[in-house]
């Protein structure tokens, strides 16, 4: 199979079903119905909701569930025998490259070292102090210079501190320390299948799906705003509280944790 997104396009588009319908029946955000035809590239999700989402996709378009999930693990596998082959392939190159750099790098030393000790061979300064004594320049003249600036007397550094007003002094206080951030905890766990969404304060809202007996736990500092699809398979507990009984069976219930009220 060349690509399971293009397999999952071609049979959407065999059918001729738009995303814009998937999300709206599946409730799954188009762009994650985009990723999965672009070969999961962009989908950074955990391999349990991802196959959870292509379950959806393939019932909703007519295609056996097992049959697609089968084809997905087939295509993980290529993939990762092919990117282990090539792995292997680029490191039995790489190994003569590196010893050839090295040699090369090794005979230009030895070469130079050779020119340098040559008789009446000149080293990176040689030729510039036999040119200053043809000249006539004396060879201790920086060591002339040297003592004189050793000998030249430096004058004092004077300091001078200023004591504050003692008024100023005793205004001054410790700055406050800023109390801490609240840490929240959310617990939701799963009798049924459901479709979930969630969005942590003002970062994009991300899907999941919950299958019986799974459960989702977050942590965060900030407000979690929660949609889920199916109100009557679910127990949502936040801050070690349960919330009790939110909806019927297929029914859709919004949710905003902790509330205007809770702080």
């Amino acid at each position: 199979m060349e690509g399971f997104g293009s397999y999952l396009k071609g049979a959407r588009e065999a059918r001729k079903i738009s995303l814009r319908e998937i999300s709206r029946v599946t409730r799954i955000s188009r762009s994650i119905l985009e990723a999965l035809e672009s070969d999961c590239r962009e989908l950074l999700l955990p391999e349990v909701v991802v196959k959870g989402f292509i379950e959806a996709y393939a019932r909703y378009i007519g295609l056996d569930p097992k049959e697609v999930l089968s084809n997905y693990t087939k295509w993980q596998a290529g993939n990762a025998a092919a990117k282990k082959r090539k792995s292997s392939h680029d490191g039995k190159q790489g190994i003569p490259l590196r010893y050839i750099f090295a040699g090369a790098a090794g005979v230009t030393i030895v070469i130079i070292a050779a020119l340098i000790s040559l008789p009446g061979g000149r080293g990176p300064h040689r030729g510039a102090q036999d040119e200053a004594l043809a000249k006539g320049a004396p060879r201790h003249k920086k060591l002339i210079a040297s003592k004189t600036q050793q000998n030249t007397p430096v004058p004092p550094v004077l300091t001078q501190t200023t004591a504050l007003p003692s008024s100023l002094v005793n205004s001054q206080e410790a700055p406050e320390l800023s109390s801490p951030v609240r840490e929240h905890l959310l617990v939701i766990k799963a009798s049924e299948r459901t479709w979930i969404q969630i969005q942590d304060g003002s970062a994009l809202p991300f899907d999941i799906i919950l299958y019986r007996g799974d459960s989702y736990t977050r942590k965060s500092s900030h407000q979690l705003a929660i949609l889920i699809g199916n109100a009557g398979t679910v127990t949502v507990t936040f801050d070690g509280k349960e919330l009790g009984i939110l909806g019927g069976a297929g029914e859709v219930v919004k949710l905003k944790l902790p509330s205007l009220e809770e702080g």
